[in-house]
């Protein structure tokens, strides 16, 4: 939930004889039922979607005999609400940072490619040896963070949705053993947001979420990961109703492996290679409003570059040349930063 869907047409209506122009009708529905005023080429999820099935038509229309209506082939189940939501509850994407001095800063951003002020938000968090934005984890409908302390507790910091917090409670312990945890988004299908970690063996875990700030019991999702040296995040990158696990591999190639939501991951793409420039990879949503999540690294110098993904044209194109729209740098100095998610 927080997303963007999107009706894509793979070509161009025709009609024969040719000649006029189309008119399109849009019509998005919640389990096969209309949703009233949900009319036009994108929808953006809400409360009322949680758990349901997402879809709709598109009616292409020439003239009274000239019609023809399509379905959309993904139909999508509406998970909980994503971290992309922001957490200041503005829909838009939001950067968590850690500085030196253990204050935890958020970066709001606009929605359209633009930062907002720089906001602290919490202050003792050097005690803290990893942090992740889960998403919505507890099933209030607002994103929260989680943080792992060094005797390996798991704790949630549950967000007000207006850029503070409700309570913070201890949520797991012995998780020390990871050397990655990242959050997965609904991974399994069910409509609750899970995490994905690997531990010391390279062995990948799926812990799935209770949607009520517990779990559900973990899986075994993969072994030998060895070869990744950053797991990066999890986003919908193919433009597909599959959530992608997006990967660093040892050479420096960004690599994407796809989870159907069913709790698994299969096949494994390679969008590029070169990413060893950058010291920290990450997702945050959609920064530049175009619909398509994006991606962003920061290299060495502490400049962050964009990189705009195209994840709509992949669906048309079924192609990963030109996979991004272009990239930009949008700051600098977040090499001052010991933690940037």
């Amino acid at each position: 939930m927080g997303g963007r869907l999107r009706m894509v047409l793979y070509s161009p209506p025709e009609v024969s004889p040719a000649g006029g122009q189309p008119t399109y009708v849009y019509q998005w529905t919640r389990d096969n039922v209309a949703i009233p005023g949900a009319n036009q080429s994108e929808y953006r999820p809400g409360a009322a979607d949680m758990g349901h099935s997402i879809s709709g038509s598109l009616t292409v229309t020439f003239d009274a005999t000239s019609t023809a209506t399509q379905p959309a082939h993904n139909p999508m189940k509406i998970g909980a609400k994503a971290r992309s939501w922001g957490f200041n509850g503005d829909g838009t994407a939001d950067v968590f940072a850690r500085n030196s001095y253990g204050q935890l800063l958020l970066y709001p951003t606009d929605g359209r490619g633009h930062w907002y002020a720089p906001q602290v938000i919490g202050t003792g968090w050097h005690i803290y040896n990893l942090l992740l934005s889960p998403g919505d984890f507890d099933g209030d409908g607002n994103v929260d963070v989680m943080a792992r302390d060094g005797q390996g507790r798991l704790f949630l910091y549950s967000g007000n949705g207006a850029g503070g917090w409700v309570v913070a409670k201890q949520v797991g312990q012995g998780w020390q053993g990871f050397i990655d945890i990242t959050g997965a988004g609904d991974f399994n299908g069910d409509g609750t947001n899970d995490i994905i970690a690997r531990d010391s063996a390279h062995n990948l875990f799926l812990y799935p979420g209770d949607g009520r700030g517990g779990w559900l019991q973990p899986t075994l999702i993969g072994y030998g990961w060895g070869n990744a040296d950053l797991l990066t995040t999890v986003g919908y990158f193919t433009g597909s109703e599959s959530l992608s696990l997006m990967y660093r591999n040892q050479y420096g190639g960004l690599m994407i492996s796809e989870g159907p939501r069913n709790g698994q991951l299969q096949g494994v793409l390679t969008t590029g290679y070169g990413w060893k420039v950058m010291s920290r990879l990450g997702g945050l949503g959609d920064f530049n409003g175009d619909g398509d999540p994006d991606l962003y690294g920061i290299d060495h110098s502490g400049a962050m570059v964009m990189y705009y993904g195209n994840a709509s044209a992949y669906q048309i194109n079924a192609m990963f040349n030109g996979y991004w729209k272009g990239q930009a740098t949008v700051g600098s100095g977040w090499n001052v930063m010991n933690a940037v998610f």
